[in-house]
């Protein structure tokens, strides 16, 4: 994987963000907001908790009522945060 360049940190951590605030608003764009992170993960370190967050926000309703939902919503934005995590931690282990 290649590492990460700070546009690309930038432009995924925006991305992440605005996942978090759909799944938080319920907004039925989640999953699209998701997949485009993943695209724009793709290649890079953090690239598998964000498909696997865009794959579990197309699996469920995640503007839907109910503990289900709610823990679904609560799994994306938990893998959300470790994706920026990663970068975090690749950005850091550049300096």
């Amino acid at each position: 994987m290649a590492a990460v360049t700070r546009g690309e940190a930038v432009r995924l951590c925006a991305a992440l963000a605005q996942c978090e605030i759909a799944l938080v608003r319920r907004d039925p764009v989640a999953p699209a907001l998701l997949a485009q992170a993943a695209r724009h993960a793709d290649g890079l370190p953090p690239s598998p908790y964000v498909a696997e967050a865009a794959r579990l926000a197309r699996s469920v309703a995640v503007d839907a009522d109910g503990p289900a939902a709610a823990a679904a919503r609560k799994a994306v934005q938990a893998l959300c945060r470790a994706a920026v995590i990663a970068v975090d931690a690749e950005l850091l282990g550049a300096a």
